[in-house]
């Protein structure tokens, strides 16, 4: 049992069109949670998420909140 999620990052959701690879998107996103002492895993621009079952909800919002400065600051 376990906690995994994938955050696909397309430039537009709606047409399921992808950003350009070269931009590296998701890499971006993975650095700027950074910031915020969050180390995330890019594949292209998937962002995979896989923390432990013991993470705490302050933990979890933590990472939540990672997730979402990284996609203002890599998807402006």
């Amino acid at each position: 049992y376990g906690l995994s999620a994938g955050i696909e990052l397309l430039k537009d959701p709606e047409s399921g069109e992808p950003f350009p690879s070269a931009e590296r998107r998701g890499a971006a996103l993975c650095i700027a949670a950074r910031d915020k002492g969050v180390f995330l895993r890019p594949l292209g621009d998937v962002i995979v998420l896989m923390p432990p079952l013991t993470l705490s909800d302050a933990e979890f919002d933590r990472l939540i909140d990672a997730v979402a400065y990284g996609i203002e600051v890599a998807l402006p």
